[in-house]
């Protein structure tokens, strides 16, 4: 028996995966079950002479030794292609005899290909190990284009928070994560009272980036300011995340940038796990999942509860330092087919959440009180979201659909406000390769009602937007590929908006160690006057729109060089990255506070606004070694000219920078991990005489993890280990129903150092 390790190759066409999901759905299951084509042990080519056919049977492991499941073998230049069994073997008969050339792909792992002879008279015996791919090469997309490719490969560059980058920094709420990830992703918290927030990319505010869960744009206006809050990071696999516009495929939304947050794929999670954790805040968070098996398919059930009820004011202030929270979450995701073959993935979420922030002799008695200050604020909401490869066209046809339900009821201070959204999104796109081209042609139809009590929204406001896009990503040589795409939206208030992206990238050296990427891109935002300015919407002004407000437009560039520094065989990689980008927004829409102060007025920007910088980053991606290092630094320059005057937008870091690394200790096989992030001046609003620029600072996590069993971890953290805090950040809060009470002034961490104990239990698959 001939045995082959395989080493890690470095990029090139490599078959993709991403994760997918599906709900409990009998009729799906059966409609699965007879739809699915199982991946044959054996497959057959036909019209060859017997006697010019042989045999080859495969065995497909990992570097411990432990079988393959489901990794495809193909034998290049033939029909004949198969998926490995639960034992890791696969055996394809009537094989063309001579010199055949066979790749094998599994998720995880390196791709590789190998040349056998094969003969007529004796069945071909390999045994094949595969190589783990670490977690810069091996990581999967698909924001960028739609399409499933490995990070290194996509034309538009893709950054990604991976299921063990989470579990580095863990939290209970993926909010506290993302700060930590990115250097040019900053999670800003618009309200100290509440804790609301938001994320700016490249500076931007929040309603410049489009959130999408699994693919569909679900976390839109009233979402975007508390659904997040509501996504436990033990349901996430991955977050990827593109900084600069994707209005091309993803409409309005997606001027700044894209977060994608991938749930979990019941194919590939363990059959139950657990993770819970304390902290001395009093935060507790209980997570469970269990993952059976349904006929054919897998199901994800898991449920979150999370809980905050004591009161924390180290400032002291009167307000708490944090909002205290009661949350529970349940998830149902079922997934059709095999991991590399999936049919129909259909995901389901509901969650609920009590927040309060405010003074500590406030009960639930003084809701709505003039006298004792408290924001108490209710949320409820319910997703739908499904990704269905129809078994037409040779598979070319996908259709991703979603629906959502969000109700928001909540009183700050005195001042009610009440919400409602709803939303349906529907997606079909044509996906297919010819030759050279990797061809899409898509029809997307979203419509939205949203309704609140406050004097911007006097009637529900409904809104039908239909839109159809191509692109065309082209392969001009090995090392060149160039994607150009165009999307027409309809809006009833905007008629057609074209947004046109185009992108190359470029490996100069004929080899993959050096990759050029240049994109160039169109945005587009339609005004949503709920995103805009939430806290003054809650008051009495009326709201005046002074023009026929035109949507913002914006044109994007940015240029990225990526650099890979091989050692160990060429295993291991030291990813080197510079970016640069530069976007020119018009038309910007502004909100006028001052011309009267019974009135809001909205008009279109007199002027440009500019988000321009450059990014460096490291990351070394080592399979073999006992250490993880990734770090990076933005700098960036975001301005707004009006009326000839240029001034910079508030709460956009000139500086920003993360750090991560981890250490595993010999002997023990802890792990130590230390995650961190920093922060430069950044503009602020002039409020009681406050300073108009923040300091720097930074925030430091350390966190120990310990396995004493193959399932069990302990874990045990110091977060925010230099207890770095922004004193007194509330504005007037010893005169919470004055004028002078602003909640917005707020740059920094207000929770201080606090100590999180925490248990992980993961089964088998």
């Amino acid at each position: 028996m001939r045995t082959l390790s395989l080493r890690p190759r470095s990029l090139g066409a490599r078959p993709l995966l991403v994760a997918g999901a599906c709900l409990l759905l009998p009729l799906s299951v059966t409609h699965a079950q007879s739809a699915r084509t199982d991946s044959a042990d054996v497959t057959t080519a036909a019209a060859v002479r017997l006697d010019s056919l042989g045999t080859l049977r495969l065995v497909v492991r990992d570097t411990i030794g432990a079988p393959l499941a489901d990794a495809t073998v193909r034998l290049e230049g033939t029909t004949l292609a198969g998926r490995t069994d639960a034992r890791g073997t696969l055996t394809l008969l009537a094989v063309p005899t001579g010199e055949q050339l066979v790749r094998i792909t599994r998720l995880g792992f390196t791709p590789a290909t190998e040349r056998v002879r094969i003969v007529a008279d004796a069945p071909v015996l390999l045994d094949l190990v595969l190589q783990p791919r670490g977690e810069v090469l091996g990581t999967v997309a698909t924001t960028a284009t739609l399409r499933e490719q490995y990070t290194s490969e996509s034309p538009v560059r893709t950054e990604v928070l991976t299921q063990r980058a989470l579990q580095r920094n863990a939290t209970g709420n993926l909010m506290d994560n993302l700060g930590f990830v990115s250097p040019g992703v900053n999670v800003q918290v618009d309200c100290g009272v509440c804790g609301t927030n938001s994320v700016r990319i490249n500076g931007m505010e929040g309603p410049y980036t489009a959130v999408l869960i699994d693919g569909t744009p679900v976390m839109s206006a009233l979402a975007s300011v508390y659904g997040f809050n509501g996504l436990h990071p033990a349901l996430i696999e991955q977050v990827e995340i593109i900084r600069g516009p994707l209005s091309t495929l993803y409409g309005s939304e997606a001027m700044g940038g894209v977060l994608n947050i991938v749930t979990k794929d019941p194919r590939l999670a363990p059959r139950f796990a657990l993770n819970s954790f304390v902290t001395s805040d009093g935060e507790t968070n209980l997570d469970a999942a269990v993952t059976p098996q349904l006929g054919r398919a897998r199901v994800l059930l898991s449920g979150t509860l999370a809980r905050n009820d004591r009161f924390v004011d180290r400032d002291p202030d009167g307000f708490s330092d944090l909002p205290l929270v009661t949350r529970a979450s349940l998830f149902g995701k079922l997934g059709l087919g095999t991991a590399e073959a999936r049919r129909l993935d259909l995901t389901a979420r509901w969650y609920r959440e009590e927040r309060f922030g405010g003074t500590a002799d406030w009960t639930r008695a003084d809701l709505g009180s003039s006298q004792v200050y408290g924001e108490f604020i209710t949320t409820e909401r319910a997703e739908l979201i499904g990704n269905w490869r129809l078994p037409v066209a040779s598979d070319a046809l996908r259709l991703w659909f979603s629906g959502t339900w969000h109700d928001q009821d909540a009183w700050y201070g005195d001042t009610p406000y009440a919400a409602t959204q709803g939303t349906a999104f529907g997606q079909l796109v044509w996906d297919q390769v010819v030759r050279a081209h990797a061809l899409q042609l898509g029809a997307t139809l979203r419509g939205q009602r949203y309704d609140d009590n406050t004097p911007a929204t006097a009637t529900a406001d409904r809104t039908l937007i239909a839109g159809v896009f191509a692109q065309d990503e082209v392969t001009v040589s090995p090392g060149l590929t160039v994607l150009g795409g165009l999307r027409l939206d309809h809006y009833q208030r905007h008629g057609l908006i074209p947004a046109p992206r185009l992108a190359v990238k470029w490996q100069p050296f004929g080899t993959d160690h050096t990759t050029l990427r240049l994109n160039a891109a169109t945005g587009f935002r339609v005004v949503n006057l709920f995103t805009e300015d939430h806290a003054a919407l809650t008051g009495a002004r009326q709201v005046v729109i002074a023009e026929a407000l035109r949507p913002e437009r914006s044109r994007t560039v940015t240029l990225g060089l990526e650099q890979h520094v091989h050692f160990n065989d060429g295993i291991d990689v030291l990813v080197l990255g510079v970016d640069a980008f530069h976007t020119r927004f018009s038309n910007r829409i502004q909100a006028d506070y001052d011309r009267d102060p019974n009135l809001i007025v909205y008009a279109n920007l007199d002027g440009t606004a500019l988000s321009r910088g450059v990014t460096l980053s490291a990351q070394l991606d080592a399979p073999t070694r006992p250490v993880t290092f990734s770090a990076g630094v933005t700098l960036q320059d975001v301005t707004l000219t009006d009326g000839g005057v240029r001034r910079a937008v508030p709460y956009a870091a000139r500086v920003l920078g993360t750090l991560s690394t981890g250490v595993r200790v010999p002997g023990l096989g802890s792990t130590l991990d230390w995650t961190a992030r920093l922060v430069g001046p950044m503009a602020l609003p002039e409020l009681d005489g406050r300073p108009t620029t923040s300091p720097w600072f930074s925030e430091h996590h350390v966190q120990l993890t310990h396995p004493l069993t193959r399932t069990l971890q302990l874990y045990g953290a110091v977060r925010n280990l230099f207890d770095y805090r922004q004193r007194n950040a509330i504005v007037g809060a010893d005169a919470p129903f004055s004028d002078r009470f602003d909640t917005s002034y707020l740059y920094g961490p207000m929770q201080g150092r606090r100590v999180q104990l925490g248990v992980r239990v993961t089964g088998t698959r």
